[in-house]
This record gives C-alpha cells, structure tokens and sequence, in this order.
C-alpha cells in the first residue's frame, strides 16, 4: 500500500510538473488574440500579415514536427524538453526586444519550433516514468495543457496590457518560461542514455504505415478544428449574438478553456475507470453537434449562450487525452513514441490550419456568424465516423 501511494504521488507530481511546461504552448499560442490590436497599431499590420502571425505556429508544427520527434531517442526527452523550453524564452525575447515586424515573426516562429518540442516530449516522458496503472489520469492532466495554457493567457491578458501594452504579456509569459524551466530540470528524471545525435527513420516508416496514427491524426484534427476556431472567434461570437465588451468576450473564452480542462480531467477518470476510448469520442462528438445547433438557434438569449459555450468547452476537453492515450499504447517500443506523437500532430495541425480560416471566411462572405458555427458542425460528424475504426485497432492493438 505504502508502494503503491508512493507511486501514485510520484506520478501526480510529475503530471502537474509536465502540465505546467506544455502550458507554456498554450499561453505562447493564445497570447496573440488578446493583443493583436496592439501589435497591430505599433507594427501596422495588415489582415494578411495578422493571419500570417497567428498561421505560423501551426506551420512550423505541420512541417518540423517528423524532424523533431527523429532526434528525441537519441538526445534524450527531458534534454530536448528543457531545450525546448529555453528556446521559447529565447523567441519570447526576440520578440519583446527586437522591435520590429521581422523580430515578431522570427520569435514566434522560434515559439512555434519549442511548441512542437514540447508536446512530443512530454507524452514520451511520462510514458516512460509512469505507472502504466494510473495512464488514463495522467494523459487526462497531461491533456489540458493547452486549454490551462489558453485560459491563463486569455484571462490575464486583458489586465496587462492594461497596465503595460502587449510588452507586458511577453514579459509575464518570459518568467513564466523561466519559472517551468526550473521545475523541468528539478523534477523531471534524467536521462538514462548519453547523447547520440542520430536521426531514427524506422519509426517514421512505421507512424506513416499504421492506419490507426492516421484515423487518431484526422480525428484530432477535427477536434482542433472545431476547439482553435472556438478559441479564436468566442469573443467576436458573443459580442454578435450578445453585445457585450470585448474584455468580458475575453473573460468568457478563458471560462470556455478552463471549462475544456476539466473535460480532460474527466475523460481522463474514464479511462482510469476502464471505458472505451472510443466509446468517449463517439458520445462526445455526438453531443458537440446538438450543443453547436442549439447556441445557433437559442443566440438571443445570453445566459442560454453563455452555458451552451460552457457545455462544449467541458465536452470537447475529453477529447484530447484519449487521443494521447491511444498514441500512446498504440506501440510497445519506447524510442517509437516521440515520432508516433509528430506524426499524429502533424496531420492534427491541418484542423487548427483549416478550420479558423474556412470559418472566418464563410463569415466574411455571409455576414453571418449561425453559418460559421454551423460550419464545424460536418467536422464532428466525421469524427463519429472514424470512431469505429478507433473502435477497431483499439480492439486489435
């Protein structure tokens, strides 16, 4: 018994310690939203260079994360860990100091290479020192780390760049940075393996040849895709459908993302509990739909809309650690799961690609934000669809 709960304190804390890193991603990422006015009035930013700024994080993603997840075997997953965090410090500062167009796009572009760093290292690492029996509620924390993330960054924001411009929200995320970099090296285990600056093409050949990535990548996709498009339009949703200011817009979208924590919480006791991975993705994405349709058609009341947005936060929260959890278990070899996790984000990263700019562009052309929501929708859907293939390799693996 004492064993067992030694375990289980040990696994919780390095749960939280690796939450907190990847929440860094989250606050890198939705830092931008909160400030573009700013940065666009100092920096004169067109819509094409705003769209560019936001874009870049997700490029980066799509196309280093298979160069990235090569090397981790090799080097080690808490060394490129901390080195991932050291170099969101770095891009932070190039772009808090550089003091030009070009200097924000270098440093988030810089953010955006830590981001994917980050996110195939910390599932590695906590595969590799936790206990197998308490997976489902590790990856269920490790899961939130992008809605924690978000909501620290969307609720704060507001208030600092009231009192010092967007300067101080990259100040305030650069010792935050700081701060998880220190509880990485403290409390992180080591590497077991020196140093070999090989790049391991095996596991690539065999993420792109397992069917199941695929379904899992496109699943995640969707879930992007209907969570960054949430993300970034709730504040010009609700100021739509409810009038109301932009500051409290903010207020309701780190609401929406906290929310979207504890759905991965609760997804992730399901799965401690024994459920069905794709048991929970096929309810969640059967529900998601109605909710989307009924904050289309019940707009006019604001307390209705504000618990319907509440209700699809919590819902699609646990969607992402069972993703996690099937990539994950998806193979025995440990030196494989780095790369199985880029593989998956990078066919994931179309959603958050695609899904922002198709709404955006329905609802410049119909003027009409009932269309744009209606538009995530087919993506909800077509999860349901893969569900049973999820169902299946699940059953087989």
């Amino acid at each position: 018994m004492a064993e067992s709960l030694s375990s289980l304190t040990r696994d919780l804390r390095l749960a939280i310690v690796i939450l907190f890193c990847g929440a860094l991603s989250g606050i890198n990422i939705a830092k931008l939203a909160p400030t573009i006015t700013t940065l666009a009035a100092e920096f004169g930013l067109s819509l094409a260079q705003i769209g560019i700024l936001a874009s870049i994080f997700t490029i980066i993603m799509v196309l280093a994360g298979s160069l990235i997840g090569g090397f981790v075997h090799g080097i080690g997953a808490k060394r490129i860990l901390l080195a991932a965090l050291l170099v969101a410090c770095l891009g932070n500062m190039i772009s808090l100091f550089g003091g030009s167009l070009v200097t924000l796009y270098a440093g988030r572009a810089i953010e955006g290479v830590s981001l994917i760093a980050l996110t195939l290292t910390a599932p590695t690492i906590l595969a590799q020192h936790t206990a197998l029996a308490n997976r489902g509620w590790v990856m269920g924390i490790w899961g939130g780390f992008m809605p924690f993330g978000c909501a620290i960054a969307i609720i704060s924001a507001p208030y600092l760049i009231e009192q010092g411009g967007w300067q101080l929200v990259w100040q305030a995320g650069l010792v935050f940075s700081v701060i998880v970099c220190l509880l990485g090296w403290l409390f992180i285990p080591n590497d077991s393996r020196p140093i070999q600056y090989n790049f391991d093409i095996a596991p690539l050949r065999r993420a792109v040849c397992l069917p199941l990535l695929t379904f899992i990548g496109l699943s995640f996709a969707c879930h992007s895709l209907v969570y960054q498009t949430l993300i970034q339009f709730t504040p010009l949703i609700t100021q739509s459908f409810a009038g109301i200011s932009a500051t409290e817009g903010a207020l309701i979208t780190g609401l929406f993302c906290l929310l979207n924590f504890f759905g991965n919480l609760i997804a992730g006791r399901a799965l401690q509990r024994g459920s069905k991975p794709a048991h929970i993705i096929r309810f969640i994405f059967s529900i998601v739909p109605l909710l989307l349709i009924a904050l289309v058609l019940f707009n006019d009341s604001s307390p209705l809309l504000f618990l319907l947005l509440g209700l699809v936060g919590l819902a699609t929260g646990g969607s992402a650690p069972i993703f996690f959890f099937l990539v994950s278990r998806s193979n025995h070899d440990p030196k494989a799961l780095p790369m199985f996790v880029a593989w998956t984000f990078q066919i994931q990263g179309l959603g958050m690609l695609i899904g922002p700019a198709l709404v955006g562009w329905v609802v410049d052309v119909t003027q009409n934000w009932s269309l744009g929501i209606l538009c995530l929708v087919p993506a909800c859907l077509a999860v349901v669809g893969m569900s049973s293939r999820l169902a299946l390799d699940d059953k087989h693996s």
